[in-house]
């Protein structure tokens, strides 16, 4: 009987998972032709003040004018200080920190955010205050209750499944079946958010081996898992994040560990080494960065994770900010203030590319093949390559840097 009900769930789940992610498309399309509108107001908003601009130009006095010469070496000196001004916030807005923090939205454009309000808010006219007003009530009276009880029931559907998938001995077919049984989980979460997906080289998702990523928020792990089920590793946490770890530690093996426990990550290394040589076991996704970075750029890749095999599997995932911005700062927002700001945005829509496999070369160093793999990833999302490394976000730089 609980085999005939789980049946009939995850078929439900697919036929309901196709129809919302027609509507998504759709409700997406409307979102680009609502931004192209705001787009040319703006820009009918800024040409028609500059020109009232030069037209209300008033003509210097005589007075004025012998004010200005007198004020000469004043405005030589405050020329110095811009100067002293643009020089030091160069060197303040570094080419780290700044990949720390939600990137600053598109030139020309506004999503009608409540966020971004006040990057807008001497350029908007009568029709975008409206169309704001309009879109903070469809945003937070319909879409946040709407999706925050699809996302619990999830959460809750995903809890159960995977409670009675552990109870399963380890018998050959359990991997396949617990692909099949999380995959649509995964999938009707996905589209609750909602997270639009545009997938790439399908075909050359990964298998088995160990699959790397750049990182950029939790929802990479939800939007990968909807093509492969992975072993996931990472860092342990609570609250819901926890309770999802938890719970897909029950079903399959999953590797988590404390980030600033030396001894956790001598034996992850151990055990990662040890699941890649072995046969029949899913693939391990790793995100060799460490920590979130705004997918503005790619930063160091840990050469842990490229010293036990010599084969990896590149994926490039890239948002698109348009929508909603989908990076976490987990040093300055919690969870559930993230879950909040996720459920309250448009939309999140990304691009996922499955890449060839990269291999190791012969004498080739893991800093080197780390650092081979991450050039591929940013090529493809078209993003920076940095060298520097991302717990920069967490901790000061070492003395001796």
């Amino acid at each position: 009987m609980w085999l005939q009900v789980i049946i009939l769930t995850l078929f439900g789940t697919v036929l309901l998972c196709s129809c919302v992610e027609c509507m998504n498309h759709c409700y997406l399309q409307l979102l680009e032709l609502l931004f192209a509108y705001t787009a040319r107001q703006l820009e009918a908003t800024r040409s028609r003040r500059k020109r009232n601009k030069s037209q209300k130009v008033p003509q210097p006095k005589p007075s004025e004018l012998k004010a200005q010469q007198k004020d000469a070496l004043n405005e030589r000196m405050e020329q110095c200080c811009e100067l002293l001004a643009d020089g030091l916030r160069l060197v303040l807005d570094d080419e780290v920190t700044t990949r720390f923090a939600a990137a600053a939205p598109p030139p020309g454009e506004w999503n009608l955010l409540t966020r971004n309000l006040r990057h807008r808010h001497r350029q908007l006219n009568w029709q975008l205050r409206l169309l704001w007003l309009l879109g903070i009530l469809w945003r937070y009276l319909l879409l946040v209750p709407l999706r925050t009880v699809g996302c619990a029931s999830c959460l809750l559907l995903l809890t159960l499944v995977t409670g009675v998938l552990g109870h399963l001995p380890e018998w050959s077919f359990k991997r396949r079946l617990v692909h099949l049984a999380l995959r649509p989980c995964f999938r009707l979460t996905m589209m609750c958010i909602p997270v639009v997906r545009c997938v790439h080289n399908l075909e050359q998702r990964p298998r088995m081996g160990i699959c790397v990523c750049n990182h950029t928020s939790p929802l990479d792990v939800l939007v990968l898992m909807c093509d492969v089920h992975y072993s996931l590793t990472g860092q342990r946490h609570d609250g819901i994040l926890g309770l999802i770890q938890r719970a897909l530690a029950r079903a399959s093996p999953h590797l988590w560990f404390e980030r600033r426990a030396l001894g956790d990550r001598e034996s992850l290394g151990l055990v990662l080494r040890l699941h890649a040589a072995g046969c029949g076991r899913p693939p391990i996704l790793l995100f060799p960065e460490g920590t979130c970075i705004n997918n503005t750029a790619v930063m160091q890749f840990k050469k842990g994770s490229f010293a036990i095999c010599n084969v990896v599997y590149p994926v490039a995932v890239l948002y698109d900010r348009r929508f909603g911005d989908a990076f976490w700062d987990s040093t300055r927002c919690s969870m559930m203030r993230y879950i909040l700001h996720v459920i309250s945005s448009w939309s999140i829509k990304c691009d996922i590319w499955y890449l060839p496999a990269v291999r190791r070369h012969l004498n080739e160093s893991p800093i080197e093949f780390a650092n081979r793999a991450k050039a591929v990833i940013a090529a493809q999302a078209g993003i920076e390559d940095l060298a520097w490394d991302g717990n920069l976000k967490r901790w000061n730089p070492v003395r001796d840097w």
